[in-house]
């Protein structure tokens, strides 16, 4: 169920004013002394992370104090042991003043102490033979911030992480049986708590026997990721203001939604692997519903949206129409450009005509300089190698012309005025891309191989996603028509993850004579729509750099106006009918 908003008073924003201090103690743990731990890859750096996020957040409060205890090698911090830990809680809790808010956040291991049955938080000193002694009992960190003055008290745990408690022994071998999940004696722990202060707020990263899922394509635990995509200004309402209730719903339903697709896109490459007679198969990844308990507490504002926020990572579309002028076209580049949130050139361009075409595909196809919102993700993994930079570039390269076979048996697609693109330079161009996520697509008519171009072009490992199909030569536009119908009646809230947008256009191509050519890979989630939840605002009106209708004059006659309304009506498309009136001058 989707959670509902907390009862709001409007309190008075005194972190703004200077009137309280915001006091943060942020701890992440990837290493412990102690073999019998596994070794984890990202709580390190999304202590680090979520560091940045609330210093960028909390620009504009005069008094904020953070303090990071984790054993990242990139940043300098306190070790994230026990009595280093407890000295910086009993700090704020002395130096809290009624109006201050406290925040705490743990990533790393918690699990059920077997003699007292109470959930523990495991620092890099926590020994499994005494694990209550040696680690953080949540009752101990919860009655050290009873005796804390500040009215306002916010506890953020990623503390189950999946798959990673199986304990070891002194020999090396697997235990029998793995600890038990802490999470429930967590959410009866963290609901007491709550029932008894009304100014406390809890977030856990996943409800009741579930797990926290960690992503190495976003280089942090999913929770923890939006939980910084948030701080960073996504969660803002719109004066800017990021409170606490608004940004437990963004990273409860982004968690959701990007779990979700990323099972979409495994379903896919399983049922590629499957035709391929592969048997070495992915399975999904269960749900994970990020938890709130709290109980009756008021806005609390954790932040401002950053004046000067984060770069988004490029999304740049190459549009490539050699067939002549075709409205279709130029409505599918107009939904890329607002919906797709693309970056895109048309060619050819009104004035250039081709002029740099090449240039510019593999141009790019590169990721280009790394933005700031890659949140920190460039230090050492949990088992000792090194994460590469994290990047959520996407390219999306839309080839549609006709496709021949050269004297000497190349192939190669043919645009207008003796240009073209061979099979074997594409290929080339795909291999030096850098960017995480690669879209291509082939529109061609008539053609008899584009199982053999995606065979050609198809690449492991690298998120990658190859779309290819022939329309009828008798109705070339038939396969743009079903990728613009797909692509418009999408939610533009939810956006359209491409293994989504795959699965619509073998549905509505089922039973036609267009056949797809898919090929998907790569564990990044990659979107053809991404979720305007965020993107309040966005312009949809824009000029393409094009002649709309270039090549249409000999082409059609007065009469086809009428026929061209009627085709694109009876498909869905709208035209605007000012763009019409000018379709039937320019064809007199």
């Amino acid at each position: 169920m989707s959670p509902a908003s907390v009862r709001t008073s409007r309190a008075s924003r005194a972190l703004e004013t200077g009137e309280a201090k915001l006091w943060v103690l942020l701890v992440g743990v990837n290493h412990y002394q102690d073999r019998r731990f596994p070794a984890l890859y990202y709580p390190a750096l999304d202590c680090q992370g979520l560091g940045e996020a609330i210093a960028a957040a909390t620009q504009a409060f005069p008094k904020t104090s953070v303090q990071m205890h984790h054993d990242s090698a990139v940043q300098l911090a306190q070790p994230p042991k026990l009595a280093a830990v407890y000295a910086s809680l009993q700090h704020i809790v002395a130096e809290s003043q009624p109006q201050d808010t406290v925040l705490f956040y743990f990533s790393g291991h918690g699990i059920l102490d077997d003699a007292s049955r109470q959930a523990v938080l495991c620092l890099s000193d926590t020994h499994k033979v005494d694990v209550f002694n040696t680690g953080l009992a949540v009752h101990t960190l919860l009655n050290l911030m009873g005796q804390c003055a500040a009215h306002q008290q916010l506890v953020w745990l990623d503390a189950c992480h999946s798959g990673s408690m199986t304990f070891r022994t002194a020999k090396g071998e697997e235990e029998a049986l793995p600890p038990a999940n802490p999470t429930p004696q967590l959410v009866e722990i963290l609901r007491h708590r709550a029932a008894q202060s009304k100014g406390f707020y809890a977030l856990l990263s996943c409800d009741q026997e579930q797990q926290s899922w960690e992503f190495p394509e976003l280089g942090h635990g999913v929770f923890s990721y939006f939980l910084m995509r948030g701080l960073l200004g996504e969660a803002a309402d719109e004066q800017g203001v990021i409170e606490v209730d608004a940004l437990y719903k963004y990273v409860y339903h982004q968690t959701l939604r990007y779990i979700d697709k990323t099972n979409q896109q495994l379903r896919l490459i399983n049922q590629q692997k499957r035709g391929r007679g592969e048997t070495r198969i992915q399975p999904e990844y269960p749900l994970q519903t990020p938890k709130r308990i709290v109980e009756g507490v008021g806005e609390l504002i954790l932040g401002m949206k950053p004046e000067s926020p984060p770069l988004r990572h490029p999304r740049q579309a190459f549009v490539v129409e050699g067939l002549g002028g075709n409205p279709v076209m130029l409505s599918l580049s107009k939904v890329l450009r607002s919906l797709g949130r693309f970056e895109l050139s048309y060619f050819p361009q009104s004035k250039a005509g081709w002029t740099g075409v090449r240039e510019s595909i593999e141009a790019g196809l590169q990721a280009g300089e790394k933005s700031a919102s890659s949140l920190s993700t460039q230090s050492g993994t949990g088992q000792g190698g090194t994460e590469g930079e994290h990047t959520e570039a996407t390219s999306l390269l839309y080839l549609r012309g006709r496709v021949a076979q050269t004297e000497a048996g190349e192939s190669r697609l043919l645009l207008r005025d003796g240009m073209g693109i061979s099979r074997s330079w594409l290929r080339q161009v795909l291999r030096r891309s850098t960017v995480a996520n690669l879209i291509v697509i082939l529109d061609c008519p008539g053609a008899v191989d584009l199982g053999e171009w995606v065979e050609d072009l198809r690449m492991e490992g690298q998120g990658q996603c190859l779309i290819a199909a022939a329309s009828p030569s008798a109705y070339p536009e038939a396969f743009t028509s079903v990728l613009l119908e797909t692509l418009s009646t999408a939610d533009p809230l939810a956006g359209l993850p491409i293994a989504g947008w795959i699965a619509q256009i073998q549905s509505k191509l089922a039973g036609s004579a267009i056949v797809p050519h898919i090929w998907l890979s790569g564990n990044r989630v990659m979107e053809v729509l991404p979720s305007q939840m965020e993107a309040q605002g966005v312009e949809e009106e824009f000029d393409l750099g094009i002649c709309p209708y270039l090549g249409l004059r000999g082409i059609f006659r007065r009469r086809c106006f009428f026929f061209l309304w009627a085709r694109f009506a009876e498909n869905g498309i709208q035209i605007a009918v000012g763009e019409l009136k000018s379709c039937r001058n320019a064809i007199r």
